[in-house]
Parts: C-alpha cells; sequence; structure tokens
C-alpha cells in the first residue's frame, strides 16, 4: 500500500509539474522547446519536489478523514428550510452585483442567440433550448413592455436563483452526508463572495445554466455511486434522469459528457442496473427519450440548421494555421494550395496562438464536406512533418486552463484591456449603473490584467488553479482505492477533454470546477458520510425533506 501511495505521489508530482514548468514557458514565450534538456530537467527536479509534498499532503488528508464524525452535525429535519434560507441568503449576496450593471451581463454569445429569436432563424450553433429561454425572454418581454432591460433583468433573476438553488443542494448534500457545520457555512461563504460566482451568476451565457445542471448531475452520480441503495429509489432515478437532460440541452458537449460519465458508472455498478431494471426505465424515459425528441421531431418542428463542422475542427485548424504561420517556408506548393483550398489566407495570416475564431472565419465548410478525407490526409501529412508544431499549438491554445498563473486573456484586446470576464452590457441591452464604486471594482477585476496579478487571486480567479486542486482529488481517491468515490469525478475528465478540443480557453467554459471543488473537498476531508451502508443511507434520504 506504501509503495501504491508513492507510485501515484509520483505520477500527481509530474502532472503538478508539468502544469507550472511547461505552463510558464508556454505563458511567457508562447512556445514549448520539447528538444531542450533543461527543460526535462527541472521538470524532473520539480515532480520530485511535488511527489514529497503530495504524499504527505495525502497522509493528512488521510488522518483527517480517519477522525470519527459528530452525530451532533446530522440534521435531521428541515431540508427544505434550510435550502430556501441557502438560497435567499446567496440572492441576496449576489444581487449588488446585478445593480452594479442592471439588467445584468448580456456579453458573449447573447445577441447572437437574442438575434435568432428576433429573426426567427434558430441553429444548432448554440443549444435551442438557451436560444429560445434567452432570446424568448428578451423578444417576448420587449413586446410587451417596450423595453429589452425587463426581459434581460427576468432571466437574470432566474438564472440566479437557478444557480442559488443548485448551490444549495450542494450544501444540503454535504449536511446529509455529516460534514461538519463550520465547513459548511465556509463553503456557503466561498458561494457567496467569490468574485466568479457573482459576476456569472448574472452573466446570460449559457454555460452558467449548464454548470448548474452539471453540478445537480454530479451529485447525483455521487448518490448513485456511492449508495449502492440509490438505484433503487424511484424519484431519486427520476430527478438523476432529470439532471442528466438538462445537462444534454443546455451545451452542445453536454451528451458527450453524461454519456460517458454514464459509461462509468454503468461499469461500476453493474449489478446495480440489474437489479433495477424498472428505475433504469424510469431513468432512460426522462433523460434520453426527451432528449432525442428535442434533437429530432422538435429540432425539425423549429426548422434548426445544424451548426458549423469548424467548431469541432478547432484544434486541427489551429495546428495547421500554425504550421503556415511559422513554417511556410518548409510547405510543399501542393500542400500550399490544398491548405488554402479548406481556409481561406487572409485567415491563416490573422492566426491567434491562444484562440481558433480568426482562423475558423476563413474556412470553407463547401469544400470540407466535398474533400473531408484530403483534409484529413492534408492534416496527418502536415503533422508528421511538424509534430512539435502541432503539441505547441495545442498546449498554447489550452494551457490558460491548466496552468494556475496564467492569465484569461485569450481575446488580447488591443486596447490592452485583459478579457477575463466581459463586463458589459451588449445591444439590445442599456447599461445602468446604479453602485457605481461596485461597478469600478467588477470592470477592474474583469480588464485589467494588474488587478489579476495580485498576492494569492489565482486562488480565488484561475481556472488552473481549480483544475489542479480536482485533479490532485482525483488521483487521490484513485491512489486509495475509493472507487466509489473516484467513479463520478470521471465527469471532471470528460468535461475538460471537450473544453481542451475547443477553440479557446475561457473562465465560462471551465465553471463546474470552480463550482464543484468545496464539494469534492469534503467528498476526500470527510468520506464516512458520502460511502454510507446502503440501508441505513437510503432510509436516511427518504426521511429528508431536503432531497435534491
Amino acid at each position: 500500500m506504501r509503495m501504491r501511495k508513492w507510485i501515484f505521489s509520483a505520477i500527481g508530482g509530474l502532472l503538478c509539474a508539468f502544469c507550472y514548468v511547461a505552463g510558464h514557458q508556454l505563458d511567457c514565450f508562447d512556445t514549448l522547446d520539447l528538444t531542450d534538456k533543461a527543460f526535462y530537467v527541472k521538470w524532473a527536479a520539480a515532480g520530485a519536489g511535488g511527489a514529497v509534498i503530495l504524499y504527505f499532503l495525502w497522509q493528512l488528508i488521510d488522518r483527517i478523514a480517519g477522525r470519527p464524525g459528530k452525530e451532533d452535525d446530522v440534521p435531521r429535519t428541515g431540508g427544505w428550510k434550510r435550502r430556501l434560507l441557502c438560497t435567499g441568503l446567496l440572492f441576496l449576496c449576489w444581487l449588488p452585483a446585478l445593480l452594479s450593471i442592471f439588467p445584468g451581463v448580456f456579453s458573449y454569445d447573447a445577441y447572437n442567440e437574442w438575434e435568432q429569436v428576433r429573426d426567427g432563424m434558430l441553429t444548432a450553433h448554440h443549444p435551442v433550448a438557451h436560444v429560445l429561454l434567452l432570446g424568448g425572454l428578451t423578444e417576448g418581454l420587449h413586446g410587451l413592455t417596450g423595453c429589452y432591460n425587463a426581459g434581460i433583468a427576468v432571466y437574470a433573476v432566474l438564472q440566479m436563483l437557478f444557480l442559488a438553488w443548485a448551490f444549495s443542494a450542494v450544501i444540503e448534500y454535504m449536511a446529509q452526508a455529516r460534514v461538519p457545520r463550520i465547513y459548511r457555512m465556509l463553503a456557503l461563504a466561498v458561494y457567496a463572495l467569490s468574485p466568479v460566482a457573482q459576476l456569472f451568476s448574472i452573466c446570460a451565457t449559457k454555460d452558467v445554466l449548464f454548470t448548474g445542471a452539471e453540478l445537480f448531475f454530479f451529485l447525483y452520480a455521487i448518490r448513485f455511486s456511492a449508495d449502492r441503495a440509490f438505484a433503487g429509489d424511484r424519484k431519486g432515478m427520476l430527478r438523476f434522469g432529470a439532471a442528466a437532460l438538462c445537462t444534454m440541452i443546455f451545451r452542445n458537449n453536454g451528451p458527450y459528457i453524461v454519456l460517458l460519465t454514464l459509461l462509468v458508472l454503468g461499469i461500476s455498478a453493474r449489478a446495480d442496473w440489474r437489479r433495477h431494471k424498472r428505475n433504469l426505465a424510469a431513468f432512460l424515459l426522462v433523460a434520453i427519450v426527451p432528449y432525442l425528441i428535442y434533437t429530432g421531431p422538435v429540432y425539425r418542428a423549429l426548422d434548426v440548421a445544424p451548426g458549423g463542422v469548424e467548431e469541432m475542427l478547432s484544434v486541427p485548424l489551429q495546428q495547421m494555421a500554425r504550421v503556415y504561420r511559422y513554417d511556410s517556408a518548409s510547405l510543399q506548393g501542393e500542400d500550399l494550395e490544398a491548405l488554402s483550398r479548406f481556409v481561406e489566407r487572409e485567415a491563416l495570416e490573422q492566426y491567434k496562438p491562444t484562440v481558433s475564431d480568426p482562423v475558423k472565419q476563413g474556412f470553407h465548410r463547401e469544400a470540407f464536406q466535398a474533400h473531408k478525407g484530403e483534409f484529413l490526409r492534408l492534416w496527418l501529412r502536415l503533422g508528421a512533418a511538424h509534430p512539435l508544431t502541432y503539441v505547441n499549438s495545442f498546449l498554447i491554445n489550452t494551457v490558460d486552463a491548466w496552468y494556475p498563473h496564467a492569465l484569461i486573456d485569450g481575446y488580447r484586446h488591443a486596447d490592452g484591456k485583459g478579457s477575463y470576464f466581459d463586463y458589459r452590457v451588449a445591444p439590445p441591452g442599456e447599461e445602468r449603473v446604479y453602485l457605481p464604486g461596485l461597478h469600478a471594482f467588477y470592470e477592474r477585476l474583469s480588464h485589467d490584467t494588474e488587478a489579476q496579478k495580485a498576492p494569492f487571486a489565482f486562488l480565488l480567479l484561475s481556472p488552473g488553479w481549480h483544475l489542479l486542486c480536482t485533479m490532485i482529488l482525483f488521483l487521490y481517491f484513485w491512489s486509495r482505492r475509493k472507487y466509489r468515490l473516484l467513479a463520478p469525478m470521471w465527469i471532471f475528465v470528460f468535461h475538460l477533454l471537450t473544453v481542451l478540443l475547443g477553440p479557446m480557453i475561457l473562465v465560462r467554459y471551465m465553471l463546474l470546477f470552480f463550482f464543484a471543488l468545496p464539494l469534492v473537498c469534503a467528498m476526500a476531508l470527510f468520506p464516512r458520510g458520502f460511502e454510507a451502508e446502503p440501508k441505513q443511507e437510503t432510509s436516511f434520504y427518504r426521511k429528508q425533506n431536503g432531497e435534491i
């Protein structure tokens, strides 16, 4: 067992060391020299130090987790009241953020989604459910009141309530799992005061509702995996199915995350699926069947146009564009001609290491659809000739997700402003500032890179830091053979894979790592309540009024 602990500590140490050593070099120079021996020396030295730190950190977690729990911390009644109280408290804590930029942050893809509803031309580029909700409220209430701000404000308030309800579910689940009261209060304070939670609670982007649904899905995945009798709870499985359905419809990468996570859960709990076939059927009836109807007959009835295939080609397009930018002299005439057939040269010239949008804008869909095989062969041929360029393209395009000290600045505005958070109200909304001091603070935090470099600011703002902590706990569960807790953790792996294959890294893509970390830490520090005996646990859950 001790050897196993050291092996996993070494793996974790090397991963953490790579994030820091490679991330620092990429952040400073936009490239990583994989032929430099000094890099590997630094990586090995940092990895050895990281392994020792992780070993003793995990030993400390073992010691804390081994302490007996206190029955006084187990709530027996009033679950719904506690959840309503938490929801109201979080809403009040976030309300100043809404007043700082009323009617709420209307940015990112919000304008495009509203435009689809206004023009009656829906596409699958953005989740249709979110397009109809956001655009429908904005355009519908404008028709009733003559004011676009009314619809945006109503959407912001509804989203704040939903996200607060999701966080209250996390706190209540911790209470049911006998997590000490002081830890629960600390987690609640993090949700209430975190700038990331405050800003995104009022932001009209699809990622917020998606992350709230994904958080519910994660909660039910833990219950299903850790409590072997949960599969016998019909109501619980129906709620599990509803959470899976919402996760799939509120973002286009949701189906991949849900289906892969269900595959892991199904493999780890094969006997439970077989023993509770009726409940499995109920789960599928709530989750899969409505999704197939939604993407089939509903899409056809709404005349939803398919999204662009270039979204799925972000990584290969960036890799070939980097070859064109830095190694164009080595390209043969036929390769250059083939590349120009798929992507306009003007777009290739606009290549940015951290975002694929400029290259995608010059992508020729028709040429790709007609010559998919030629595109694949070209990508493989250029990759074989320039492997390090391909590796660097992927690393620099994703470094903001895994380097803890990276500044999320993918767009890199020409005026010097950063792009951590798009703090503005785009048309058709009209910005109203009722708390100018708080508005100035949020604006500085969103656009001033110096503010983001403040000491320990990365602990609150960095996606890379939250990813690193989650990865360390993932390996901890694996090293201790806590497979019941490990199985639902695969949701983070599948979520990350869909993000790394995307066009760029933004904070909104990584919200799950921010919002789920207090719960994952509780699972590591206080595992007994999460790994309860099936009979006792199921009876306990059914007595609660605070079921999710």
